[in-house]
């Protein structure tokens, strides 16, 4: 009958233990070092695609602030000097190029003393303000520039040093405003919008 071999026991007792499988302390380093750069490559990607989800967002409201800005003073510009019964004097009390006061008979009673029928546009530092017998209200924050141009029948520009004396020449106005706005990381996003009011009633 055959004796089974015994196995080699070490120093302190315990069987010897063969090689195991595992990973060495360089596979280990690799490992690490390249999700390192996978989560890097990851996070980065992620970083630039929002900020240009950022960007765009700024873009598209900054827009679209500058174009309801200007198409809220077009609406009441068009109505400059109304005066239905003819009594009322209406018309363009102020005109410079960073300031637009006038006035209109909005209610057709002959007289100038109703809430919006003395309407004063001005840029009073970053705020685009409306002042009328309410007091004055912001329409839009951010403005870097606005400017008016005044225009006679002919279409010509009324020179910024005649206006105080050409004022019943005013038949249209231009506006330009600009709005500028921070995008997070990104380059401050800034928008021009434009256009020319034709004065109906002057």
């Amino acid at each position: 009958m055959r004796r089974r071999a015994k196995r080699p026991v070490n120093g302190a007792g315990r069987r010897a233990i063969g090689p195991q499988g595992g990973f060495s302390m360089v596979e280990m380093l690799l490992v690490l070092a390249a999700l390192s750069i996978l989560f890097g490559a990851i996070y980065t990607g992620f970083e630039r695609l929002n900020r240009s989800y950022t960007a765009e967002n700024v873009k598209a409201a900054t827009q679209q602030s500058a174009r309801i800005g200007v198409e809220m003073m077009v609406q009441d510009i068009r109505l400059a000097g109304l005066d239905p019964l003819g009594s009322a004097g209406a018309g363009i009390v102020e005109a410079t190029p960073t300031r637009l006061r006038f006035t209109a008979d909005m209610n057709n009673d002959g007289l100038l003393d109703g809430p919006f029928e003395n309407v004063t546009y001005a840029l009073n530092g970053t705020r685009l303000e409306q002042t009328s017998h309410l007091g004055t209200e912001v329409l839009l924050e951010d403005v870097s520039q606005m400017q008016f141009a005044f225009l006679d029948a002919t279409g010509a520009a009324i020179p910024e040093a005649e206006l105080a004396t050409r004022r019943a020449d005013i038949r249209a106005v231009e506006i330009t405003l600009t709005v500028n706005r921070p995008a997070g990381r990104n380059p401050a996003v800034s928008r021009t919008y434009a256009t020319r009011v034709r004065c109906r009633n002057l």
